[in-house]
């Protein structure tokens, strides 16, 4: 189909109305020019009038119908690319576009959206505009709005991708509204069954709804479909290591990142040894050594106290009492064993300020065996000295002085 100028524009036609919309209004336009042909015998007039109902007819033979719609703005969108279509007020709609995303570039959010908003208005035909509005009002937080947006973009451009994309990122984590974001997914992989974006875009929201299991599910049955599709499975896996950094906890104090959670470290391995399986680079293998480093065990000298105590009063016990003894060692060994702990409770300790209810049954039951034995040596010491001393007494005679 050869496409030289643009029927919405030529017949003052809304892009986004459906067809039987544009039907109703393509017979208006028909009836009141034909009613004006009736009476007019002015030369110019009359070919301006055979113009615009020849374009009417056009209208009747594209638009009204959505199979041959579509075929129409496929065709009508590529002349504007190509450059067969010269419009003035289009180019100068372009211009305004590529100024606002020039502002948007350059961090001048307000800017950019009332000059991509001016292009809108003008109907300029790039789908570009309306992702750049939309944009936008994400960057400033009006997500309602953004897609708002986004919707009337696409009601104009049914089948731009990037524009559905966006929707569903917006929805996924702007509103954060999941029920909406998975009806914009299934629209999506609806338009591109066999491309990766909307099975991309399916994994990333179970991803954030907390389904990982879904979200592998999604994978391993997109891979087995599309074995070959290299650039699905690095942009996965590096979506999953991306996703995989909420398991971390911001220090303000240290301005650092760490896990500092049992559940964050399982979550984090778990994601990031499932995107090295997907795709092995350099990358990824370094971001699974990072998650395993907070499971590698570290000494903690919380305990060292009460460890240096039982082991002193353990082995002087166990010469002197050895089933005592070989309590206090015992529990010393336990207390050491516990020392030993992983970086992500080394973190969680320092994060709480709190042992965790294991460390803490243990940590307690250590300091009061140190205590003790500490309290029984001394009572057997004291005990050992006064017999000693009685002895003395009895020897010097002391019960007959």
């Amino acid at each position: 189909m050869t496409v030289t100028y643009d029927l919405y524009k030529r017949l003052e036609l809304d892009r986004s109305w459906d067809e039987k919309t544009i039907k109703e209004r393509l017979k208006e336009i028909q009836k009141m020019w034909t009613l004006r042909q009736s009476a007019c015998n002015d030369k110019e007039q009359l070919m301006l009038i055979e113009e615009i109902l020849d374009a009417v007819e056009d209208g009747y033979r594209y638009l009204i119908k959505a199979l041959k719609r579509k075929l129409y703005d496929e065709a009508l969108d590529a002349a504007y690319k190509k450059g067969v279509i010269k419009d003035e007020t289009e180019q100068q709609l372009r211009s305004l576009l590529e100024q606002a995303m020039a502002y948007y570039r350059k961090g001048n959010i307000k800017l950019a959206a009332k000059t991509a908003q001016e292009a809108i208005d003008g109907k300029v035909n790039d789908p570009k505009a309306y992702d750049l509005l939309a944009r936008c009002h994400y960057d400033m937080q009006n997500y309602q709005k953004a897609l708002e947006v986004i919707d009337s973009g696409i009601a104009v451009f049914t089948d731009d991708i990037d524009l559905h994309w966006l929707g569903a990122r917006i929805a996924t984590v702007g509103t954060k509204n999941y029920d909406d974001a998975q009806q914009r997914v299934n629209a999506l992989i609806e338009l591109a069954p066999d491309k990766p974006i909307g099975h991309s875009e399916q994994i990333y929201l179970h991803l954030r709804k907390g389904d990982e299991d879904l979200a592998f599910q999604e994978i391993d049955s997109y891979i087995a479909s599309h074995p070959e599709d290299a650039g699905f499975k690095k942009g996965v896996a590096y979506d999953l290591d991306s996703y995989s950094n909420s398991c971390y906890y911001y220090d303000e104090a240290q301005n650092a990142t760490f896990i500092a959670d049992k559940a964050a470290y399982e979550k984090c391995l778990k994601l990031r040894t499932k995107a090295t399986e997907i795709f092995s680079d350099e990358y990824t293998q370094k971001q699974l050594e990072d998650a395993r480093y907070f499971g590698k065990k570290e000494w903690n000298d919380w305990n060292m106290e009460s460890i240096k105590s039982l082991s002193i009063y353990g082995l002087i016990f166990l010469f002197l009492m050895p089933p005592l003894g070989i309590i206090l060692l015992a529990i010393d060994a336990v207390l050491v064993y516990f020392s030993f702990r992983p970086y992500w409770q080394i973190n969680k300790t320092y994060v709480t300020g709190q042992m965790g209810t294991g460390e803490q049954i243990v940590s307690t039951i250590g300091d009061y065996a140190a205590r003790f034995g500490g309290w029984f040596l001394r009572f057997i010491v004291k005990a050992v000295l006064a017999i000693i001393r009685f002895a003395i007494w009895i020897a010097t005679g002391g019960p007959f002085r």
